[in-house]
C-alpha cells in the first residue's frame, strides 16, 4: 500500500476528481485545490508530500506557484509534477525552468504518472534520511564501506557556444538527457548511489562502492553521455568534432569543441 499526502492543483472539476479517486484507491491521501492561490495556502498550511500541477489557472498560474514554491527553502523539497495541456517544447522549458520535477502532457498516462509519483516519494525520502553528498560519503566511510564521490561536468565554452547556436531550449534538453543517462547507469550498476545537481553542466553523485568499480562506471558514463550529446548538434558540427564560431572582439574564427563529459573523483576509502 503506497503511503504519502498528494496535493491535486487544477481548475478542472473532472481532472481533479479522476486523480483523487484513483490515487485513494492506490492508498494516497488525497487534497484538491482548484487555483494556484489556493494552493498555496494549503502548503503553507500543511505541506503536502507531492504536488501535481495544472498550467493555466485563475489567479496564480502553475508556472508563479511553481517558482514560489522552489524559492522557498520551507518547501522547496517538495517534488513538483506539471500535469498540463501545454506539450510545447516552449511550455517544457518554462516548466523545468521554474523548477518543476515533472512535466507531463494531458491526455496522460494514468501508469506513467503512478511511476513517477512512486520514484519522486522515493528519491525525497532517500535524500531525507541520506542527507547531502557529502554527509552521505561520510557516513558509509565510518561504517567501513568504500565509496567514491564524482563530479560530472563541461567545459564553459563549449556550453556557451552551444547555448548561443542552438538555443536556451535545446541546451537544457541536452542536460535532461545526460541527467537521465547517468541516473539509468547508476540505478542498474550501483543502486544505493544518490545524485544532486548543482547548476548547469554540473553534477555530483556517490557511488557506493570502491575505485575500481567506480573507474568502470564512470567511464561507461562517459561513453553514453557523450554520445548523447553529440546527437543534439548538427551533423556537420557533429562529423566535424567541433563548432565554428568567432571571437566577438577581433572576429578571429575559433574551434569550439563539443561538449563532453568530464569526470573528476573523490574517493572515501572505508576505515582500516
Amino acid at each position: 500500500m503506497n503511503t504519502g499526502r498528494i496535493l491535486v492543483v487544477d481548475d478542472s472539476d473532472s481532472i481533479r476528481n479522476v486523480l483523487q479517486m484513483n490515487f485513494e484507491w492506490l492508498g494516497y491521501e488525497v487534497i484538491c485545490a482548484t487555483d494556484g492561490e489556493e494552493a498555496l495556502r494549503m502548503v503553507a498550511k500543511e505541506p503536502p508530500d507531492l504536488i501535481i500541477l495544472d498550467v493555466m489557472m485563475p489567479r496564480f498560474n502553475g508556472y508563479q506557484v511553481c517558482r514560489t514554491l522552489k524559492s522557498d527553502p520551507g518547501v522547496s523539497d517538495i517534488p513538483v509534477i506539471f500535469l498540463t495541456a501545454k506539450d510545447q517544447k516552449e511550455d517544457r522549458f518554462w516548466g523545468k525552468d521554474c523548477g518543476a520535477d515533472e512535466y507531463l502532457t494531458k491526455p496522460f498516462s494514468a501508469a506513467k504518472l503512478e511511476r513517477v509519483i512512486e520514484r519522486l516519494l522515493e528519491d525525497r525520502e532517500r535524500r531525507a534520511t541520506m542527507g547531502d553528498i557529502t554527509s552521505r560519503a561520510h557516513a558509509m566511510k565510518s561504517r567501513g564501506e568504500n565509496c567514491s564521490i564524482v563530479t560530472f561536468s563541461m567545459e564553459r565554452k563549449s556550453m556557451a557556444v552551444f547555448r548561443q547556436k542552438y538555443g536556451e531550449i535545446k541546451f537544457r534538453e541536452a542536460l535532461d538527457g545526460v541527467r537521465r543517462t547517468i541516473e539509468a547507469i547508476l540505478a542498474a550498476e550501483a543502486p544505493d548511489f544518490m545524485m544532486e545537481v548543482r547548476g548547469d553542466g554540473i553534477l555530483r553523485a556517490v557511488l557506493p562502492c570502491d575505485t575500481v568499480r567506480g573507474d568502470a562506471v564512470t567511464a561507461r558514463i562517459r561513453t553514453q553521455g557523450n554520445l548523447l550529446l553529440r546527437g543534439f548538434y548538427a551533423r556537420d558540427d557533429a562529423e566535424r568534432g567541433y563548432v565554428v564560431t568567432r571571437a566577438n572582439a577581433s572576429g578571429v574564427e575559433m574551434h569550439v569543441p563539443l561538449l563532453a563529459l568530464d569526470a573528476s573523483s573523490e574517493t572515501e576509502p572505508a576505515n582500516a
